[in-house]
């Protein structure tokens, strides 16, 4: 019963970053020039909140039943979730993505151009990677590994998309600063 309270504990802890996530890629899309930046970043809030989705119903899923819930399933939206029911305290862990009290303003210079926006997702769309490819890899249940792979391809995938993007507006390739 161990790994299902861990699992809890990280689960609030994606679902939180998942949100924050979505608030940035929708601050983005707003404030962006580039029409294709714009794209890319209101498309990436709306899979963010599929997401939110997706970890609520395995959240909820893990407390009632002490069970996973296939990712294609709870996507799927047969299956309620009430995110009302959960509270998130400031600094409930060091693997926040965001910082409590983030905004946009605050992780990017507005003053800068659409390229620092696009590697400030970059960034976070690596740290989620990281974050569930290790919960992926330590997790000893069967569905819960199958749900972390899941959003670490969902993951590597905004990270292709935002990274595609910086190097088509910036003419190199992309490289960690």
């Amino acid at each position: 019963m161990h790994h299902v309270e861990a699992a809890l504990v990280v689960l609030r802890l994606a679902i939180g970053n998942e949100i924050a996530g979505q608030r940035f890629y929708n601050d983005a899309a707003f404030y962006c020039i580039d029409p294709w930046a714009k794209d890319v970043f209101a498309g990436l809030a709306k899979e963010e909140e599929k997401h939110t989705q997706l970890l609520l119903v395995e959240y909820e899923a893990l407390e009632a039943k002490g069970e996973w819930v296939d990712p294609g399933r709870a996507l799927e939206g047969e299956i309620g979730a009430d995110i009302t029911r959960l509270t998130f305290a400031d600094g409930e862990s060091d693997e926040q993505l965001f910082p409590p009290q983030w905004s946009m303003g605050d992780a990017v210079d507005r003053r800068a151009d659409d390229l620092a926006a696009l590697a400030f997702g970059v960034r976070m769309e690596q740290e989620a990677i990281d974050l569930y490819g290790g919960q992926a890899a330590s997790n000893p249940d069967a569905a819960a590994r199958k749900a972390y792979r899941f959003l670490v391809e969902e993951e590597r995938r905004h990270y292709d998309q935002l990274k595609d993007q910086w190097e088509r507006l910036s003419g190199r390739p992309f490289a960690e600063m």
